[in-house]
């Protein structure tokens, strides 16, 4: 049985050329997604090394030899970029060397000593080599939660690099495949693994851009976009898996409600975005203050809430009094405001206030409610019995 092997590089050609450019168009759709760019590019590259190569014998040779396997192998550095994604970005020396290299060896053999099957033998040894790299690179980044199609991405690659690699062996060796065009079953089995495996390979990293994008969906629709702290969603999540901790290892847990003093008087002097950028800041020291398994949300307008895993009323206490400290310790910088930032906040501990969501945010709220009215800038400790009341306060320096 005949095969016309040329036809079918031309269809590869094609089909690649249509790929790069859905590639290209996907980022209109998925903004920020660099790595579809790259590969996109990489594929054009790739149809347009392929085209030279199915023109072999009808254009000169620099085109459809040195040109166009210039081309192939480039087409891998934009592949390795692409599933970087972001990550060492600069300049390629390797993967450029590589292709410089065997620029040099392929115009020895075509122009000086003309020999198809080294030809054959560098570039098929050139393109295992740059495919080591992008398969590296999926292998490493594989946690998280585009793992499997990032492995199934470096599987085509690699089946890629292995049947390139195999075939360079066997031209070195015993001349399998040194014309290019040579009707066979094994050529056009090769070339067809080639073609699908770089098909495949597409639709791997589509699905780890599909997959990138959902993930960035879900941590968006968990982060309060003026702050960038845990959303109130989000912290409930939290709650109920420190709570089955608590509740699992008997460990403590408390519950923090801040509440920024005077904001509203912070909004109506200087305005909201001001009053936006405070908040921000006010975030900012809050993290800066956490320890261990700390977290903390936004919980509505000026509130936030700290959650304290393994902790009593007494730890509670020093975790909220060291915030209140490092918010209320120097001025908020805005341009040329010195905005003086001081916060309240209610304490709130599982066993002893409540044992249920509710329970703990109505007798801390209770607790900042106290912290309000007594003066504001301390931490009130939510009381265990009706009769009983316990106020915390550290003084700033200075008091």
């Amino acid at each position: 049985m005949q095969f016309d092997l040329r036809t079918l590089f031309v269809v590869f050609v094609i089909l690649y050329a249509c790929l790069g450019l859905v590639c290209l168009l996907l980022p209109y759709r998925m903004p920020g997604s660099r790595a579809m760019t790259h590969w996109g590019y990489a594929l054009l590259a790739l149809a347009a090394g392929g085209g030279g190569l199915a023109l072999r014998g009808m254009i000169p040779d620099f085109v459809s030899i040195i040109l166009a396997n210039a081309l192939v192998l480039v087409s891998l550095i934009l592949a390795l970029r692409s599933v970087r994604q972001g990550r060492g970005q600069g300049a390629d020396a390797f993967g450029w060397s590589v292709v410089g290299a065997s620029m040099l060896l392929l115009s020895y053999f075509t122009y000086l000593q003309p020999d198809m099957q080294i030809r054959i033998v560098i570039v098929s040894a050139a393109i295992a080599i740059l495919l080591v790299r992008p398969v590296s690179a999926l292998i490493a980044a594989a946690p998280g939660a585009s793992r499997r199609a990032r492995i199934f991405t470096a599987a085509c690659l690699g089946g890629i690099g292995v049947g390139l690699l195999t075939r360079a062996i066997l031209t070195a060796e015993w001349g399998w495949g040194a014309n290019l065009f040579a009707s066979g079953s094994l050529q056009f089995a090769s070339y067809l693994l080639f073609g699908v495996l770089t098909v495949l390979a597409t639709l791997g990293v589509v699905w780890i851009e599909i997959e990138n994008l959902q993930a960035d969906l879900e941590r968006l629709a968990m982060i309060d976009q003026l702050t960038g702290t845990l959303n109130r969603r989000a912290f409930m999540l939290e709650y109920e898996r420190e709570l089955s901790r608590c509740m699992r290892e008997k460990t403590g847990l408390a519950l923090a409600i801040f509440d920024v003093d005077h904001f509203k008087g912070v909004n109506d002097s200087h305005g909201h975005l001001v009053g936006d950028q405070v908040l921000r800041r006010v975030v900012d020291t809050l993290r800066a203050s956490l320890r261990g398994h700390e977290v903390l949300g936004r919980y509505g307008g000026e509130e936030f809430a700290l959650l304290i895993p393994g902790a009593d009323s007494v730890a509670a206490t020093l975790a909220a009094e060291r915030a209140r400290l490092a918010v209320g310790g120097r001025p908020i910088q805005e341009g040329q405001l010195s905005i003086p930032i001081t916060i309240s906040a209610g304490v709130a501990a599982y066993g002893i206030n409540g044992t249920d969501w509710e329970s703990l945010l109505r007798s801390a709220d209770a607790a900042l409610y106290g912290a309000k009215h007594g003066g504001r800038n301390r931490v009130v400790v939510a009381p265990a019995a009706p009769a009983a009341s316990t106020q915390s306060k550290v003084p700033l320096p200075g008091e």
